[in-house]
Order: C-alpha cells, then sequence, then structure tokens
C-alpha cells in the first residue's frame, strides 16, 4: 500500500495528556483478553495467519489480573495464549518498543511454548506446531516488510519441519493515517493494524464504522474515557511502561560504555605490550596514568 501524502488526522483525545492506544497493555488485554474477546482474537489470528476462526478453542492471558494495584508494582506484560482445537498453540503479544534481543527473547517464549505442548511419556511425534504474532510499535530491524514470516527452512527454501512459526508486524510501516486513506480500498488487515497503532480516536471511530466487531471493540475502548478506574489502570499502565523502557535504555546504554571502556583498556595493553610510549597511548587512549601504572 503506498504511502499517503495528504494532510493527517489530529484528533487526539488524551487521559491527562496521555494519548489513548490499543497498544497500552491494559487495553490491548482488554481488547483481545478478557472472556469475551474470542472472537476478536480469532478474528485477528485469521487475518495474520490464515487460520480458520472457529478453530480457535481456549484463550488464556499470561497476566489475567492487570488492576490498578499490581500495576503500581510492577509492569504487567501480556501475552494472550490461545489453543486451536487441532492442538496447536499460538501466542499474540504487543511490543512498542524494539530491543537488541527481542528476536532471541521472542524463540526463547515460542521454546518454552512449545515444550508445554509435551505430556510425561508421549514422543516428540506428539509435539504441537506453535505460531507466535508480534505487533512491533517501533521498527523490525530485519525487514522492510509489513510482513515477515518465518519458518525453520533450508537454504534452498525446502521446509524441515513447520513446529515454528513466528509472525512481526512492523506497525511503523503502516501510511499516515489520513482522512483519504480511510476513505481508500485498503485490505482489512490493514485496517486492523492501523485500529490497534493510532492514538486517534475518530480515526478508530472511522475504521470500525460498518464493522460489527471492530465496532465491539472499539466501544470498549471508549469506555475508558468515562470509567474513573479505567482510567486510573490506562494512566499507571502507561506510567509503567514508560518507565519500564527508560530503565531498559539506561541499562542498554551504560553496557555500551562499559563495552568501549573494556575495548579501550585491551587496546592500551597491546600497544603497551608493543613497547609504545606511554605518553603517546595516554594521548590516543585517553586511559589515565594510573590505569597504566596498573596495566
Amino acid at each position: 500500500m503506498k504511502k499517503n501524502n495528504s494532510s493527517p488526522i489530529t484528533d487526539y483525545p488524551t487521559l491527562n495528556g496521555i494519548p489513548v492506544s490499543i497498544r497500552n497493555d491494559y487495553l490491548f488485554k482488554k481488547i483481545f483478553g478478557s472472556e469475551d474477546s474470542k472472537s476478536a482474537v480469532a478474528h485477528l489470528i485469521h487475518l495474520t495467519t490464515g487460520i480458520r476462526k472457529e478453530d480457535v478453542s481456549d484463550l488464556t492471558i499470561s497476566d489475567p489480573h492487570l488492576t490498578s494495584r499490581n500495576v503500581r508494582d510492577k509492569r504487567g506484560i501480556v501475552d494472550i495464549h490461545i489453543k486451536l482445537k487441532d492442538g496447536k498453540r499460538v501466542n499474540i503479544e504487543m511490543q512498542n518498543h524494539w530491543h537488541p534481543f527481542y528476536p532471541e527473547r521472542v524463540i526463547y517464549y515460542w521454546s518454552h511454548m512449545y515444550q508445554e505442548t509435551s505430556r510425561t511419556g508421549e514422543g516428540y511425534n506428539r509435539l504441537s506446531k506453535c505460531i507466535g504474532i508480534h505487533l512491533l510499535n517501533e521498527a523490525f530491524r530485519l525487514s522492510d516488510n509489513l510482513q515477515t514470516t518465518y519458518m525453520i527452512r533450508e537454504e534452498d527454501g525446502s521446509l524441515l519441519s513447520d513446529v515454528l512459526e513466528l509472525h512481526f508486524f512492523d506497525l511503523t510501516r503502516l501510511p499516515e493515517e489520513t482522512k483519504e486513506l480511510l476513505q481508500s480500498e485498503i485490505s482489512e488487515l490493514e485496517r486492523w493494524l492501523l485500529f490497534i497503532r493510532t492514538d486517534s480516536q475518530e480515526v478508530r471511530n472511522v475504521l470500525s464504522e460498518g464493522d460489527e466487531l471492530m465496532s465491539e471493540c472499539n466501544d470498549k475502548v471508549k469506555s475508558v474515557f468515562y470509567t474513573p478506574s479505567e482510567r486510573e489502570i490506562y494512566f499507571r499502565q502507561h506510567i509503567a511502561e514508560m518507565d519500564h523502557y527508560s530503565i531498559m535504555q539506561e541499562k542498554y546504554e551504560s553496557g555500551k560504555k562499559e563495552g568501549r571502556e573494556e575495548k579501550t583498556i585491551e587496546m592500551a595493553k597491546a600497544m603497551l605490550q608493543d613497547g609504545m610510549d606511554k605518553e603517546l597511548i595516554q594521548k590516543y587512549t585517553g586511559v589515565d596514568w594510573e590505569q597504566l601504572e596498573n596495566l
């Protein structure tokens, strides 16, 4: 789908200055992880993977009690786990921030889900296929596509096994939200992904016109605006997410700094071993005299 250069929609009702988006962990769980969310989840799975909606069986939430109390204590990471009628498992995750080891984290989570499909005394042939659906609100660094799918394949493309299937949806690849875009012919998948990504209630209203299921989801979003307890949960979850991201960024930057310092020390060691003058080593590496003496 081509980018639309028309004027963007700028109607952003907020809660205490915070934009309201389904990407918020609390709202994501409310839309796709509550007891009455099965139809919405089945539809999302169908649009993203092609699995039939009627094949969705059980739906569970990794943190089903995301309340104002425990939001104060920690960031609630909401994974939605689905069991299909044929035994396959599906995990849906909303990830707002990219970090360097996200692919490894995804594979680690998948491996646990895969192991959970086995039972004591059963053979490997009883293990069930596990599918990950990952919605990213920061650029997916490994592809320029809106949707990227990974399976276990040989270099020539032949499939080793179909037990692993990972779908990444880069929401930053969706076009800018304009009135012209919303009035144009876009795919149903793109409409739902825009519905999830947007901070604009006006955009959600336009997208859900004539779509009964999306309208039901949109009504759940609107309830946050006029329900005091839900406003508090949403607000606190947003703050918890920001705090968590800030801490992770600080640790990452600190780790990069420590790595650079270690490389500098190793370089200074090598220069000393080669018999270079200490003044030159100090000049070009920045290692202080005391550190050089210790080396």
